[in-house]
């Protein structure tokens, strides 16, 4: 087993997620609890006086603790000692640097040793935490920043003496008690709170019983129903792991019995929860700091973001559709469904929270933890008053909501804390400006071997970090290069994320494609092939939308609708090349003109009118093409496994 497979433990099959004992429970619902009381100000109504570090610092502490504690349990024996004792000496630091931080900012100049000693075992205890649940890479680099900031002279950056660097780290608001942890804390934790109680009330069965409603008639329904599962809840969870085990134990399973092998049906669950992180209104963990870095509005981040996370989900539709009628996939039994009508009637009241959110959100621009506050209150009056599938919302199972939202945040924390040490590192030796500069001389000054550059390094700190991690670097460092080449900062930023997003279904880490290959009992390593083969547009809409702002829905309506039809029809073409059957299967030649069509199709037309004429002659290609094409009948398949929906509903030949 690797070393990434142990960091997605047996019980995580059962939703139950990590192995914890009692004392990190406490310390879970500890953690929710109070990123909910700093959420609603009952600090200032109990006319208390914080920093905003203080309680940062307390939840830091907490998460340390149930990290340690938690690794700790897993591992057993001695370890399960060491993690507990561990555990409590972080949070008591922490619990420390909170009470004292007023006079800590005063005190930091003087470097006392006391609190040298102080910051260099909590930075020790942060990345030996990091090390062991995320992996090497990311701690990795801020230990390679921190060199470059202690030993800079060599290179020509002025060096941090020691005792200053590790005080610097832990208490300048500009290090690990910054940005990304409080996101974590202000946004983050009352979503997955939120997705905790849709689970423990039955909204996420409702989601994945709507879906297969609507597509357990059509050949591959199974996998549809994933895609649609996954993209509804990734609305919420905006945690790739977290959605692959919410909808995979359902729809894995079926997908498997309706036909598809497991390495497939594993990757059709890890590639559409890795959208989730993409998909409006709430994304991801990273879409919320990129708020904050451009210092908009979250909606503003959500409305750029929409277009290509419909492409993204369109093209592994489509692929799937074609995979299921090459593989002759059926529908799902008479049995395994419901009608759509009743499917959407029985648990109606979930979409009361939607509403809100979605209200609060768009229509009021409302802050994003007061529309996740509202959506919870809703869902609680809901869940507590009208049942679904025998499951209702209780003292009980808010209660465990609350221990699993903290339990799940935990390494959420950890990551964000080491995020803000990087941030710290960049803004401390101010390497980000030099990075920047070499990365814009070595492209010559072309922007799109500057976005090739980044995309390239985005990918490789991909396959160690997760996307937090990845576009908290990357947006630190690189993301002036690409404001400098002419991008808009939306366009670079999401440039970022989007191959940040991509850590999760690439190898060696791919933490989405292990969780998926666990339920599914498929190779990790096949699935997390067939995962990035079914996600190949996160690789390319993110040149297309940084070369032309249409397809975040900027410039004129015009350009944006012209910019969305050439894409999608692009995508269709290019996804029966990446199979390999249309209207039945196709040879390599006929791959490779599929492909060529798709990818002058998905040009923004706005950009030229010479790619104006591309689409148009691409577009008359391909309809020539699915007209001209063989009837599957003449390839030995049935009459009715050609390319509509339609002509494989149940019980009819796929």
């Amino acid at each position: 087993m690797s070393e990434q497979e142990k960091l997605i433990p047996a019980p995580i099959a059962d939703g139950e997620g990590l192995p914890v004992d009692q004392t990190s429970k406490i310390l879970g619902f500890m953690l929710a609890v109070i990123a909910l009381a700093w959420i609603l100000d009952l600090h200032i109504m109990a006319d208390v006086q914080l920093f905003n570090e203080q309680p940062l610092a307390v939840a830091v502490g907490l998460a340390l603790a149930i990290m340690s504690m938690s690794l700790g349990f897993n591992a057993g024996g001695a370890y399960r000692v060491a993690g507990f004792g561990i555990g409590i000496v972080l949070l008591a630091l922490m619990l420390m640097i909170a009470w004292r931080y007023p006079q800590l900012t005063i005190v930091a100049t003087m470097r006392p040793l006391w609190l040298t000693v102080t910051c260099f075992t909590l930075l020790a205890g942060l990345l030996l935490l990091v090390w062991r649940s995320i992996g090497f890479p990311i701690v990795g680099i801020v230990a390679a920043f921190s060199l470059l900031a202690i030993f800079g002279t060599s290179v020509g950056i002025p060096s941090t003496p020691v005792d200053r660097w590790a005080i610097y780290m832990i208490v300048d608001p500009n290090g690990l008690l910054g940005l990304p942890v409080r996101v974590a804390v202000e946004i983050v934790i009352p979503f997955v709170l939120f997705g905790e109680l849709l689970r423990h009330s039955g909204g996420s069965d409702y989601l994945t019983r709507v879906c297969l409603a609507m597509f357990g008639r059509y050949r591959g329904g199974s996998a549809k129903a994933a895609i649609g599962a996954s993209a509804l809840f990734g609305t919420i969870s905006g945690n790739a792991v977290s959605n692959v085990v919410a909808t995979g134990v359902v729809t894995i399973p079926l997908m498997k019995r309706t036909g598809l092998k497991p390495e497939t049906a594993a990757a059709v669950e890890a590639a559409a929860s890795t959208g989730g992180q993409l998909l409006p209104p709430v994304m991801g963990a990273a879409a919320f700091v990129m708020a904050d870095y451009l210092r908009v509005p979250y909606t503003q981040v959500a409305i750029a973001a929409a277009l290509p996370a419909v492409l993204y989900y369109g093209a592994i539709f489509i692929q799937v559709d074609r995979i299921a009628a090459r593989a002759g996939a059926r529908p799902l039994d008479e049995g395994e469904r419901t009608s759509f009508t009743q499917a959407l009637r029985e648990g109606g009241h979930f979409l009361l929270p939607f509403a809100a959110l979605f209200y609060l959100l768009f229509t009021l621009q409302t802050r994003p933890q007061l529309a996740a506050l509202a959506a919870i209150v809703t869902l609680l009056i809901t869940g507590i008053i009208r049942p679904y599938n025998g499951k209702r919302l209780t003292p009980g199972s808010i209660l465990s909501a609350l221990v699993d939202t903290g339990v799940a945040a935990a390494p959420l924390m950890l990551i964000t804390a080491t995020a803000g040490l990087i941030i710290g590192l960049v803004s401390l030796t101010g390497l980000g400006f030099s990075i920047a500069a070499q990365a814009i001389a070595l492209s010559g000054g072309n922007t799109l071997l500057l976005l090739v550059l980044v995309a390239l390094i985005a990918i490789v700190f991909g396959m160690g970090m997760p996307t937090v991690a990845v576009y908290v670097v990357l947006a630190t460092i690189l993301a002036p290069a690409l404001v400098d080449a002419g991008l808009a900062p939306m366009q670079a930023h999401l440039f970022i994320l989007y191959f940040g997003m991509m850590s999760m279904l690439t190898p060696p880490v791919a933490l989405a494609s292990i969780t998926a290959a666990k339920i599914g009992g498929a190779s990790m390593w096949r699935t997390s092939i067939i995962g990035l083969q079914l996600a190949w547009v996160a690789y390319l809409v993110p040149f297309l939308f940084a070369l032309s702002p249409e397809l975040l829905l900027g410039g004129t309506w015009v350009g944006a609708t012209l910019a969305a039809i050439t894409a999608f029809g692009g995508i269709v073409a290019v996804s029966m090349g990446a199979v390999g059957y249309a209207r039945s299967h196709l040879s390599p030649a006929m791959r490779a003109v599929y492909l060529l069509i798709g990818i002058c199709l998905m040009l923004p037309p706005t950009l030229s009118p010479a790619i104006g004429f591309a689409n148009l002659a691409a577009a008359v290609g391909l309809v020539v093409l699915l007209l001209r094409s063989p009837s599957p009948e003449k390839n030995g398949l049935p009459a009715r496994a050609g390319l509509t929906l339609a002509n494989a509903r149940e019980g009819e030949p796929t």
